[in-house]
């Protein structure tokens, strides 16, 4: 599985589409084997997206097992971002929209996506107005309500509990209840993506079970290790470092579910699932190995497929680490990392080098600065030595002071593609000067929250490498990058503080005309390749494998995740 954090972002179909067409993905999409393969090339781009079509009339009962190799740590998608977290609680809880795997926002929760010409949105876009579903019961039988969305909004924004972002959520001056099943967004400024980030990562919350535990006390809360929610599946039982067991909810208002039970197994040792895999112990592993695409495409009943994500892995710089704050010495090692390299000794080439955190196909793009993103050790060795470091005992690592340059490079422990990476890097980086160690964590600790201590919101690392999605539309940069987010305030792990940077995204964000927002996110990418906080490093291809059985499974690129749809999931022959 790929273990990642998530970033509110959502994607666009034009985007996607433009990264499958012209590129060696658009031959791979979905299939049983190669023996079928000639057969479906014709098909392959639509696959791609498509996924596991439904073949029969969907059947009612069967568990399925999915095989995924990080643990939760709390099902809270409030609280903690991570990809697992999102996966599961897809199955329990309800947001207002989510894409599809044909990358089209729908709604969920809402009757109809608001809209200016529907009368969803004022012409000044101030003003949101959404229709909840009527008939939609809590897993307890409790009818849900506007009041559970207007409380959802007010935990987000109180400054008691420490969540992922606030971004968006900040832009709204009030929220209205004018009956059960309205709610009214008043904003105080516009926010062009409002419709795709409101209730689009999180869910809405029952407030009948929760309005005891407000403030610091909702971090804390029980809740989020058993909690109710208003999806297709109930929370069962959760025996933690080994499984957790949802089963159908009866009471649910969409389509469906057709399983009895879903059971997520957490197995943090990639070998060890691919065997499970090959067993029949897991029906599904999500987000696998691109390593072993060999051996997955070859296992009898068995389905594979390739989605090109919208998902960068990175290098956050700490840039509160005494050698790292000097931007001469990030800058010398974004010119030591060699992207190419890494992606075809750890990933066989299956990702594609990324030199910002924007797909080239978006007009976001801005190519003069990735122009200055480049591999050039001699440019490395030069910035290093006009910071102070050179190599004056000839070991070849470099020192300063009498301290030799030496940091150490985090990711999540068991990835074996990360671990790939690391040892690409260390050979490189040494080439540079640069003595680079090795400690991984377990995803939960790495990703933890600042409660529990985690190493990114606690700032426990030199070098920290995970993944991002990603969007053309960049507004929730600004949870990124500025200075006002930095732990436990937002996911700026890099903990860059940079005046300018912090008012162009808070402009970028907000601002409605096309070309100044372009102009504005351009100057945003020009100095974040100055400073280098993070080192973007490629864009992923996601794996999965799964049962010939199952029925319906459509991989999603985005951040709605490949159980998007799982209320409408079934096993047949």
């Amino acid at each position: 599985m790929i273990t990642l954090s998530r970033r509110r972002r959502h994607i666009r179909p034009w985007l996607v589409r433009a990264a499958l067409c012209g590129s060696l993905l658009c031959a791979l999409g979905c299939g049983r084997d190669s023996d079928t393969r000639a057969t479906e090339d014709k098909t392959n781009v639509h696959s791609a997206f498509g996924g596991a079509g439904a073949t029969s009339q969907p059947r009612q009962g069967g568990r399925l097992t999915i095989g995924v190799q990080q643990e939760p740590e709390r099902l809270s998608e409030i609280l903690n971002a991570t990809a697992v977290n999102n996966l599961v609680c897809n199955l329990i809880f309800s947001k207002f929209v989510k894409y599809d795997n044909e990358l089209h926002l729908v709604p969920d929760l809402i009757e109809t996506i608001p809209t200016v010409e529907n009368g969803g949105i004022s012409p000044d876009h101030l003003i949101y107005t959404y229709k909840l579903k009527s008939g939609v019961l809590w897993h307890d039988g409790v009818p849900l309500t506007s009041a559970d969305v207007a409380f959802t909004f007010d935990v987000i924004m109180d400054p008691k509990v420490n969540v992922e972002s606030r971004e968006g959520w900040d832009a709204v001056a009030a929220v209205d209840t004018p009956d059960e099943h309205t709610v009214v967004f008043r904003l105080k400024r516009a926010f062009p993506d409002f419709v795709s980030e409101i209730f689009f990562d999180e869910p809405v919350l029952p407030k009948h079970l929760l309005k005891s535990e407000t403030g610091e006390a909702f971090n804390r809360s029980r809740f989020h290790q058993a909690p109710v929610g208003s999806g297709p599946f109930k929370f069962q039982k959760w025996e933690s470092g080994s499984y957790l067991i949802l089963v159908r909810n009866d009471l649910y208002y969409g389509e469906g579910p057709f399983l009895d039970e879903v059971i997520f197994k957490f197995i943090p040792d990639e070998n060890a699932l691919l065997i499970q895999l090959k067993t029949g112990e897991i029906d599904l592993y999500d987000n696998a190995d691109v390593s072993f695409l060999g051996q997955l495409k070859s296992i009898p009943g068995v389905d594979v497929c390739l989605t090109p994500m919208m998902m960068y892995e990175h290098i956050d710089l700490n840039m509160e680490n005494d050698i790292l704050r000097d931007r001469r010495v990030r800058r010398a090692l974004g010119f030591a990392t060699n992207r190419e390299a890494i992606s075809r000794i750890a990933y066989d080439g299956l990702v594609t080098p990324a030199l910002l955190d924007e797909y080239p196909s978006s007009k976001y793009f801005n190519a003069e600065a990735a122009g200055r993103v480049t591999f050039d050790p001699l440019e490395a060795r030069r910035l290093f030595r006009d910071a102070g470091w050179i190599d004056s005992d000839g070991d070849g690592i470099l020192e300063k002071d009498g301290r030799d340059l030496v940091l150490t490079i985090s990711t999540t422990a068991g990835r074996l593609n990360r671990e790939k990476t690391e040892l690409v890097l260390v050979e490189q980086y040494r080439e540079a000067g640069v003595d680079l160690k090795v400690k991984n964590y377990n995803p939960t600790v790495l990703a933890g929250s600042y409660e529990e201590n985690g190493i990114l919101k606690k700032g426990k690392f030199d070098l920290a490498m995970y993944a991002w999605l990603s969007s053309p539309e960049p507004a929730t940069k600004e949870d990124l990058y500025s200075l006002r987010t930095i732990p436990p305030n937002g996911q700026n792990h890099p903990r860059i503080r940079n005046e300018r940077l912090t008012a162009l995204l808070e402009e970028g964000a907000h601002e409605t005309d096309d070309a100044r927002r372009v102009k504005i996110y351009h100057e945003i990418a020009d100095t974040l390749v100055d400073e280098v906080p993070v080192i973007p490093l490629f864009w992923y291809t996601a794996v999965d494998a799964y049962t010939h059985r199952l029925h319906n499974y459509k991989p999603n690129p985005t951040q709605s995740a490949d159980t998007w749809n799982a209320n409408t999931w079934y096993l047949a022959d």
